[in-house]
């Protein structure tokens, strides 16, 4: 398929959808479902010669530029109270379910799939452990949901892609050098990735936090540069990282972070209006991508068992430690069962995996990783889309029962 090609099915998808994307029908058919859906079948059919894992690397700027703004948006909507309370869900997730994620996730990859390396099985763990909680959008929206139910799913999709990221750039830079990375030099670049990267992000984003604030307050800054401000400081952060030769995609994170912390609410307003609308298009791009790239990619190395992983990543590996990391707050099992199903593997995953693509390149075990990926990020676009709404309208159902429990239960006791 030509570049132009691609360009017009694209655009031509986008336009379609909006059109219909406030009918009841985009609750159920999702712009992640369609986009992907389109790719790869275009994907199947059209391109000659078949699917290339060198094709990847022309996408390789636009999904970095994409992950630093996703890492950034991400991290700039996050209310660090939620974090902060005693009793509170996400930083349960983040702290306990989502290591016992990871690790249950690198077993299962590793007793499943003999011929990889633990390395490999790893970064299988790690690169599907971030969660999308805007494939399962309508249950977020659904204002008979329980809004701590909702705040915290939010909260925690928000944070676990950053977290998750520095654990992946240390298994890409020992992998890098065939796992024999002379001392010295894996602990500077390792210095240079987790300590220099996260000290960029804290100065330009507290600094140009600080400089949006101060023109917003004064009327001096219109709202559309205000909206504008997000992308800009995420590139800022990143390649000002990059120039230094620290990790980019760590700086655009922890710039993110200093947005609460340094902007009034009036200008947060429009920050957060850019990732509904700009950010959004990136990220269904991406999707197209996806499907049009990396799903013929990895179907070459689609498996019966993974299948089975990928069945078992969505369920029991993020379910069970979901749920054992709430034990003990007083929630009922629908509400766990709830904040344990919407985990989606979405954006985070397909970007982190383009990551992976830059270290191993072309080649076996980047096949075998993009066939596992791309395979349960499918099936978790579809599983989780198509589950939200019915999902939501069941739990509602209970909201009257459950919602003053869960009020209750964010309250602090006096």
């Amino acid at each position: 398929m030509s570049e132009f090609a691609a360009l017009f099915l694209g655009a031509a998808v986008l336009v379609l959808y909006g059109a219909v994307s406030r009918r009841q029908v985009a609750s159920y058919l999702t712009g992640p479902m369609l986009f992907v859906a389109i790719g790869a079948a275009a994907g199947f059919v059209l391109q000659n010669g078949g699917p290339r894992a060198a094709d990847i690397s022309h996408i390789r700027l636009l999904g970095e530029l994409t992950l630093a703004i996703v890492l950034f948006t991400d991290s700039a909507h996050l209310k660090p109270k939620h974090l902060l309370q005693e009793e509170s869900w996400p930083a349960r997730m983040l702290f306990i379910g989502l290591p016992l994620v990871i690790l249950s996730g690198a077993a299962l990859a590793y007793v499943l799939f003999p011929g990889w390396p633990l390395w490999l099985a790893v970064l299988a763990g790690l690169i599907l452990s971030p969660t999308d909680a805007a494939l399962g959008r309508f249950i977020l929206e659904d204002q008979d949901v329980p809004e701590p139910l909702r705040e915290t799913l939010n909260a925690e999709s928000g944070l676990n892609d950053g977290f998750a990221l520095p654990p992946i750039l240390i298994l890409l830079a020992l992998a890098g050098g065939g796992m024999g990375l002379a001392y010295d030099e894996s602990a500077l670049t390792l210095a240079r990735h987790l300590v220099l990267g996260p000290l960029c992000g804290v100065v330009i984003g507290f600094s140009g936090g600080k400089l949006i604030d101060y023109a917003a307050r004064r009327g001096w800054m219109q709202p559309l540069y205000q909206r504008l401000a997000a992308p800009a400081l995420a590139v800022l952060a990143y390649a000002g990282a990059e120039l230094i030769h620290a990790n980019g995609f760590i700086a655009a994170y922890v710039a993110g972070l200093m947005i609460p912390l340094t902007v009034c609410l009036s200008a947060q307003k429009y920050l957060k209006e850019f990732s509904q609308t700009e950010a959004e298009l990136l990220t269904l791009i991406m999707f197209f991508l996806f499907g049009l790239l990396i799903v013929p990619l990895g179907a070459e190395a689609w498996s019966g068992t993974m299948v089975l992983y990928a069945l078992a990543s969505l369920t029991i590996i993020r379910v069970l430690p979901i749920m054992a990391s709430l034990t003990g707050t007083g929630l009922g099992w629908r509400s766990k069962g709830i904040l344990a199903w919407f985990g989606p593997r979405g954006i985070a995953s397909i970007l982190y995996l383009l990551l992976a693509f830059e270290t191993l390149g072309p080649g076996n075990a980047f096949t075998e990783l993009a066939g596992l990926v791309s395979l349960t990020v499918l099936l978790s676009i579809y599983a989780h889309g198509l589950s939200a709404v019915p999902l939501a309208r069941a739990y509602a159902a209970h909201a009257e029962r459950i919602e003053l429990p869960l009020r209750r239960a964010r309250k602090k006791p006096e």
